[in-house]
């Protein structure tokens, strides 16, 4: 037997063997190979008989069998520009670019077939080439090459090549790892943060925690910033527990590594605060004059900004809340134009904003308006009394400062105020918000007493008069109309019932005529009667007998006719 490089190889027990020595059927050439090697075995085997002599030319070949020694290559291994990429070290690119990558597996026959995955990905590789070994030309050197698109989403995936071989152990294969280590410009973006808990952040109760969250390799520094301004803080951590109005702006947070710095994000913080006045004036007490101007001012301060409310409390009384006054204005500004006694008292403003659902207020310090000038009221006015009686005139006049001086004039008399005389008193002045009622009293009050009362008022500012006409009743013809009342209603109610029994009276008559007509109806004839012989006047009836023949005034049509007539004329008033 020869192989294919010519070498003939013998029969050597423990190497080379006949497989079926003993196997009666002879020309049986199946030879064991036993402690193949790569060197001495691989190869092609062919089987040869020699001639039986020499002369003759029946020597006999077998076709090439081929004899392949497996060899299991080396564990693959990875290669990056050139280098070999140890274990735990990491392949280093910048995003965006390519990558390229090699893998080998080594000295294996039949050559290994190699395969890429990024994690559990499969790649496709560009080329594989294998190749015989240089200094062992009969194992093999198989080559892949993957060209790897960078991207940041790769960045710290496993990148592996797997090398199969039947020669390997099960599962027939084995791996060689290493980490995509992918450079890129951070990029950042704030988490911590949504609309809702934004739009309700409240001072002094609520909490803000933000985080910049940077992306990029390698690590980057994080900074905050507030309205451009580097602020300083815990790391990558915006903490404000409790936030404050100051705390208010836009906020920006940024990232920088060796590769460049990020595009800056930007939140804007808004903390709400509810109103509060700080300023209402001109002062706490304003004076003015009678019909001029006056303007009060109210200024508040608040997040969202707050709206205003005025109220007017003419009571002197002192209001702690404004539902006890009236509301005027809703502007920051209250004008009051020609100002009136009616308008003195305390205004106060009140301050409203909302935050979440709920409204918040704040009430400022109260303005006292005094309106200075001389008494003012109606000029005239009316009383009623009753004879014997007392007479009460009465008069309201407005001022300020307080009158200091009145008296009732009549006639020829004057009487000051507080003072009496006789049948005639002066009452002192009853205080009103600011007006003052003077009330004069007559006793016995006649109907002499009935004229024209003034009542005379000054102050430091001017003065005036005020004229009541009083009017005396008698009692003695309210004496009378109580009398003739009761019988004017009893007369009114006798002409009512004689008017429905009249009615009564017609409706009977009239049935009781109907019921003679047809009674008297004996011969079946019925006349047919004009209308004005029914309501012509009773001797318009009556024809003379000298105009009327005999014979037509006792024939029977006549008798009926004048029958019919009698019954169907309307009474005679009596």
């Amino acid at each position: 037997m020869y192989s294919i490089q010519l070498k003939p190889v013998g029969i050597y027990r423990g190497k080379y063997e006949w497989a079926n020595e003993n196997s009666p059927i002879g020309g049986d050439c199946s030879l064991w190979v036993r402690a193949a090697t790569l060197q001495l075995d691989d190869g092609q085997w062919q089987c040869q008989v020699t001639a039986s002599n020499y002369d003759v030319q029946d020597a006999l070949s077998s076709p090439p069998a081929a004899l392949a020694v497996r060899v299991p290559p080396q564990t693959p291994r990875i290669l990056f520009n050139g280098s070999h990429v140890l274990p735990g070290q990491n392949i280093t690119v910048a995003a965006g670019s390519r990558a390229t990558v090699v893998c080998e597996a080594r000295y294996g026959n039949p050559p290994a077939y190699i395969e890429w995955y990024l994690d559990k990905e499969r790649l496709t590789a560009w080329s594989q080439t294998n190749a015989s070994e240089v200094e062992r030309p009969r194992v093999w050197a198989a080559r892949s090459v993957l060209e790897l698109g960078a991207s940041r989403s790769a960045h710290g995936r496993q990148l592996s090549c797997r090398s199969h071989h039947p020669s390997y152990p099960s599962p027939y294969y084995r791996d060689s790892y290493t980490m995509l280590d992918v450079t890129f410009v951070p990029v950042v973006s704030i988490v911590g943060s949504d609309a809702s808990s934004l739009a309700s952040l409240e001072e002094g109760s609520s909490a803000l925690t933000l985080e910049c969250r940077a992306d990029g390799n390698p690590s980057p520094y994080v900074w905050w910033t507030k309205d451009g301004q580097v602020i300083g803080t815990n790391g990558p951590r915006l903490i404000r527990a409790p936030v404050y109005r100051n705390h208010s702006g836009i906020y920006g947070c940024q990232a920088r590594n060796s590769l460049g710095t990020s595009e800056p994000v930007k939140i804007e913080i808004d903390v709400k605060y509810p109103p509060r006045v700080i300023w209402v004036g001109p002062d706490t007490v304003v004076e003015a004059n009678l019909f001029t101007q006056v303007t009060l001012e109210c200024k508040a301060e608040g997040n969202p900004p707050p709206s205003y409310q005025w109220y007017h409390n003419p009571s002197p009384a002192i209001s702690s809340h404004p539902d006890e006054g009236y509301p005027i204005s809703s502007t920051p500004q209250l004008q009051l134009h020609n100002v009136s006694y009616t308008q003195h008292g305390r205004y106060t403003c009140v301050a409203i904003n909302h935050i979440g659902l709920e409204e918040r207020t704040h009430q400022s310090e109260a303005i006292t308006l005094n309106v200075l000038g001389p008494p003012v009221g109606a000029e005239t006015g009316t009383a009623h009394a009753w004879s014997g009686g007392e007479a009460k005139v009465q008069a309201t006049v407005c001022a300020d400062p307080p009158p200091r001086r009145a008296a009732w004039l009549w006639g020829s008399l004057r009487l000051d105020v507080p003072s009496s005389i006789g049948r005639y008193k002066a009452i002192d002045a009853a205080s009103i918000n600011g007006c003052y009622r003077y009330t004069l009293t007559i006793s016995s009050v006649s109907m002499s007493d009935a004229r024209v009362y003034v009542l005379h008022v000054e102050n430091e500012r001017g003065f005036s008069s005020h004229a009541v006409s009083l009017t005396v009743h008698d009692n003695f013809s309210l004496t009378e109309t109580a009398h003739v009342a009761p019988l004017i209603v009893a007369a009114l109610l006798i002409a009512a019932l004689l008017v429905i029994v009249l009615c009564l009276i017609l409706r009977c008559r009239r049935k009781r005529e109907s019921v003679e007509y047809k009674a008297d109806d004996l011969d079946n004839e019925k006349a047919v009667l004009p209308a004005d012989a029914v309501y012509a006047p009773r001797d318009q009836t009556r024809v003379p007998r000298t105009a009327e023949p005999v014979s037509s005034r006792y024939s029977p049509a006549a008798l009926q006719v004048r029958r019919a007539a009698v019954v169907l004329q309307p009474p005679t008033t009596v």
